[in-house]
């Protein structure tokens, strides 16, 4: 009986504890009671996922173009390997008056106009000078196998040929004169000024359909008149002829039959239209005319 009763306490007094023990926690706290954390015990929940922990990334550095610094430009944001230095002009040396010879007009010629090149000194052409005949003496003038076809002057040696019949037209201009050979197809031209070369020839380059004037010339001066076909094409684009020539003092060139005969001396002796004789020399330092 003692034993159960022993018993009977020993589970009254546990019922009690426990009962104690389940009562609100804030009679534990009136009373002063500590609760521990670690007998607290947790509902049953999901277990989350084990976290890795990554990498720290490595600071992104982002470019940054100097020129959208708001910096004083005194300041050095990188070093290099030359030193800037700015040009200094130097001093502009005072200008020095040249003194320049006033241009001469020269026209442009024409693109069809193009002559050959010149002979290297004023020579007739090689139809002019022809073999002395055979047999003939041209030592004694005299005695000459050929006669001259003018009377006037007498030259002092004999001729080479007999006379060349051609036709031919001449034109006068301010300051000398143009003769065209139709056989020889050369044009003289012989001038008043005793510059060399007194006289020149030069070969005939005109065609049929080329234009016979260049209005690019501009008027001639009254009285004067710009030569046509093959003296104007002469006349156009040579410059030196032109400028020692002046404008011709006709509108047309004259049609005559010309007479050509050349000396044992190379001297070259042409009728004219108005009766005189023309005579050349043979290295085109001179020019004579003679009264027919």
């Amino acid at each position: 009986m003692g034993r159960k009763t022993a018993n009977k306490t020993f589970w009254f007094v546990l019922v009690l504890v426990l009962a104690a023990a389940c009562g609100p926690e804030r009679d534990i706290a009136r009373d002063g009671g500590a609760v521990l954390l670690s007998d607290v015990t947790l509902a049953p929940a999901t277990l989350a996922p084990t976290r890795v922990l990554s990498p720290t990334p490595s600071p992104v550095v982002i470019p940054v173009l100097t020129s959208e610094l708001n910096v004083p430009l005194n300041i050095v944001t990188f070093e290099t390997d030359f030193v800037m230095v700015t040009p200094t002009l130097p001093p502009s040396k005072t200008p020095t008056l040249t003194a320049t010879a006033t241009a001469t007009y020269t026209a442009t010629s024409p693109p069809t106009a193009t002559l050959p090149p010149l002979p290297a000194s004023p020579t007739a052409p090689p139809a002019v000078v022809l073999p002395a005949p055979a047999g003939a003496d041209v030592s004694i003038p005299p005695t000459c196998g050929i006669t001259w076809f003018f009377a006037r002057p007498v030259p002092a040696v004999c001729p080479l040929n007999p006379p060349l019949v051609s036709a031919s037209t001449f034109q006068q201009f301010e300051k000398g004169f143009m003769v065209w050979v139709q056989q020889h197809g050369a044009i003289y031209v012989l001038y008043d000024s005793a510059n060399f070369p007194r006289w020149s020839v030069y070969q005939d380059a005109f065609r049929e359909g080329m234009p016979e004037t260049d209005p690019a010339f501009g008027s001639p001066p009254a009285y004067t008149w710009q030569p046509r076909r093959g003296f104007g094409l002469v006349w156009r684009t040579l410059p030196d002829v032109r400028q020692r020539l002046g404008w011709a003092v006709s509108e047309w060139e004259q049609s005559f039959t010309i007479q050509i005969q050349t000396g044992a001396d190379g001297t070259i002796y042409m009728s004219e239209p108005r009766g005189g004789v023309f005579s050349l020399s043979p290295d085109g330092s001179d020019w004579k005319r003679y009264e027919g």
